[in-house]
C-alpha cells in the first residue's frame, strides 16, 4: 500500500475521536467483551489505516472491543495528561520519547519487561531502538517504527555549481565547501544549505561525533557550554563562507527553504522526506547520511513513537495480546505500510520493501545503506527536554540575526537549561 507521506505528516487534523468513558478498560462491555482503549496522535490518514488494525484485530478477537482515540501531538498529550492525573488513562496509548520518562517516573506505566518473549514477542523487532523505551532494566515502550536524520539534497544543481557530492566519510569542512560553491552559483535566491544550527536534534548528532550526547542513561545533560559554544561557531564559519541560508529565509516557518527551492540542502528525520520535498523535486534528489567530525555519522535508530500499557488497566491480557497483534501480525503490518516510518518489524519490513514506491522506497534504500552506520537509540530524556530544544532554537535566533555571539549566547542557553531540567 503507497501512502501519501504528505497525507500522513499533514499539521492539524479535526481533532478527537469519541472516545469510551470511565476508568482503564471495563471488566464487562457489551455481552460480556473485554473493552479496551486505544489512543494515538496522528493524521487522518495514519488514523484510518490504525483503525484498520483495530477493526482486523477485533475481527479475530471478538471477545474484545477496542474503542479508539485520535489527536494531534499537542492536544494528545494535553488530554493524555488529564487522563493520567485522574485515573482514566486509556489501557494501550501511543507514548513519544519525550514523554516516557516522565510517565514511568509517576508509575503510571506498566513494566513491558516481564511479558516480552511471552506474551509479547519481540525477537523480529530491530533490537537497536529498544533503548529509547527503556530504564533501566525495565521496559515501558515498545517500537511502533523506525527512523533516522538525513541529510536531502538537489545534487543536479550541486554538479552545475561544481561542488563535490556527499559521499562515505565526508566532513563538515566538505559540507560547507559544497554549499558555499552552490551559493556561489546560484545566490543570492537560493543558498546551498539550510542554516541546520539552531535545531538540538542535529547538534545532538554532532555531539555523538563528538562521543558525547544531549543527554545521559540516567537523564542528566549530556554536555557543556563549551559545546554549544564550538556548535555555533562552526555555524559562524558558514554564514562566513555563505553557505547558509539569510536568517530572514531560515525564520520563515511557513515551509522549511529546501521545499521552497531556496536553499539545495537541508537536514531533516527520514519520516518527513517527501511530505513537501517529494511534491517539488520528484525523484531529483538525493539523501544522504550526516557530515562526520571523526566519531562516526553520529545518527542513531530512532522509534518515532512507541506503544506502552497503562498500569491501571484492568485487562493486561487483552492489552498485552493487542500490542503483540500490532507490532507483528504480517496482516497489519501490511496495512499500516510505512504510516509510522520503517516497520519495526523486520520481517515484516522485508515483505514491505518490494511494494514500495516514489519516497518511500528512497527512504527504505537509504535507511538500508545507513544502517551499519547508526547508533542504538538512546535512552528516554528528561522531564524538560521539551523545553531544552525550544530554547535552543530560540537563543540561536540572536546568533542567526547577529545579536549576540555564541560565547554570550551559550551561557543564557546554559541557564535556561538548569532551569528547565531542574537542574
Amino acid at each position: 500500500m503507497s501512502v501519501s507521506r504528505r497525507a500522513l505528516l499533514r499539521g492539524g487534523i479535526a481533532g478527537l475521536t469519541l472516545a469510551g468513558l470511565g476508568g482503564c478498560g471495563d471488566d464487562g462491555g457489551s455481552g460480556g467483551k473485554k473493552t479496551l482503549r486505544f489512543a494515538w496522535w496522528g493524521s487522518e490518514e495514519r488514523a484510518k489505516l490504525t483503525q484498520q488494525v483495530v477493526d482486523l484485530y477485533v475481527s479475530k478477537h471478538p471477545d474484545v472491543e477496542i474503542k479508539t482515540t485520535y489527536a494531534a501531538y499537542d492536544p494528545y498529550f494535553q488530554k493524555l495528561a488529564t487522563e493520567m492525573s485522574g485515573g482514566n488513562a486509556p489501557d494501550v496509548l501511543q507514548m513519544g520519547d519525550r514523554y516516557l520518562r516522565e510517565y514511568a517516573d509517576r508509575n503510571t506505566l506498566l513494566d513491558l519487561t516481564p511479558h516480552l518473549g511471552s506474551k509479547i514477542q519481540t525477537a523480529d523487532l530491530e533490537q537497536k531502538l529498544f533503548p529509547a523505551g527503556n530504564l533501566g532494566a525495565q521496559t515501558f515502550g515498545l517500537p511502533m517504527g523506525q527512523t533516522t536524520h538525513v541529510l536531502q539534497y538537489d545534487p543536479k544543481r550541486w554538479q552545475e555549481a561544481g561542488a563535490k557530492l556527499p559521499a562515505d566519510g565526508w566532513t563538515w569542512t566538505d559540507l560547507k565547501d559544497a554549499a558555499a560553491k552552490v551559493s556561489a552559483k546560484f545566490g543570492p535566491k537560493v543558498s546551498g544549505l539550510s542554516d541546520p544550527f539552531g535545531i538540538e536534534d542535529w547538534f545532538g548528532d554532532w555531539l555523538r561525533q563528538q562521543g558525547k550526547d544531549l543527554y545521559t542513561a540516567d537523564g542528566k545533560l549530556g554536555y557543556t557550554e563549551a559545546e554549544i559554544v564550538a556548535w555555533w561557531k562552526l555555524g559562524e564559519e558558514f554564514r562566513a563562507a555563505k553557505a547558509l541560508t539569510p536568517a530572514e529565509v531560515t525564520a520563515n516557518t511557513t515551509l522549511t527553504p529546501f521545499p521552497r527551492k531556496e536553499s539545495t540542502a537541508e537536514f531533516c528525520p527520514d519520516s518527513t522526506v517527501g511530505m513537501t520535498s517529494w511534491d517539488t523535486y520528484g525523484s531529483e534528489f538525493a539523501l544522504s547520511h550526516f557530515p562526520t567530525a571523526g566519531n562516526g555519522i553520529g545518527q542513531f535508530t530512532q522509534p518515532p513513537m512507541m506503544l506502552s500499557v497503562a498500569k491501571r488497566t484492568k485487562n493486561q491480557d487483552a492489552a498485552l495480546a493487542f500490542v503483540d497483534f500490532f507490532l507483528n501480525d504480517p496482516e497489519a503490518g501490511a496495512i499500516l505500510g510505512m504510516a509510522r516510518g520503517l516497520p519495526a518489524n523486520l520481517k515484516i519490513r522485508e515483505t514491505l520493501a518490494s511494494t514500495l514506491t516514489d519516497e518511500w522506497k528512497a527512504v527504505a534504500a537509504y535507511e538500508a545503506k545507513v544502517s551499519p552506520q547508526l547508533l542504538p537509540a538512546p535512552p528516554p530524556p528528561p522531564k524538560g527536554a521539551g523545553v531544552v530544544k525550544t530554547q535552543f532554537q530560540r537563543i540561536y535566533d540572536d546568533v542567526m540575526h547577529g545579536k549576540a555571539k555564541p560565547e554570550e549566547a551559550a551561557p543564557r542557553l546554559m541557564s535556561e537549561i538548569q532551569q528547565a531540567l531542574g537542574a
